[in-house]
């Protein structure tokens, strides 16, 4: 196995999930609802970068994908650690 490909997938199991406040799942699930993106590509976003395997040819997509969809001061907010308010009224924020 190529040595980039066993790094990638230490820190795959290694890195913990991404932490959300409130309820993980449901705002992981909230975000990929609200974005069009899939659980796994919105966790790439916000969390540890290099723990997914298809970070170097996927996760510039995810980010403008999210951007476009909440736009880029809800964005900005959501990086910054300050809670948002998606378009259907649910409430969330990264930690």
């Amino acid at each position: 196995m190529n040595t980039k490909y066993k790094i990638c997938a230490i820190l795959l199991a290694a890195v913990p999930g991404l932490a959300l406040a409130g309820e993980p799942v449901n705002q992981i699930r909230d975000l990929s609802a609200a974005t069009g993106l899939t659980e796994r590509q919105v966790q790439m976003v916000f969390g540890a970068h290099t723990a997914y395997p298809e970070y170097l040819t996927s996760y510039d997509w995810a980010r403008r994908r999210m951007v476009q969809a909440l736009g880029q001061r809800r964005y900005d907010d959501l990086m910054a650690g300050r809670p948002i308010q998606l378009d259907d009224g649910q409430r969330v924020a990264i930690k």
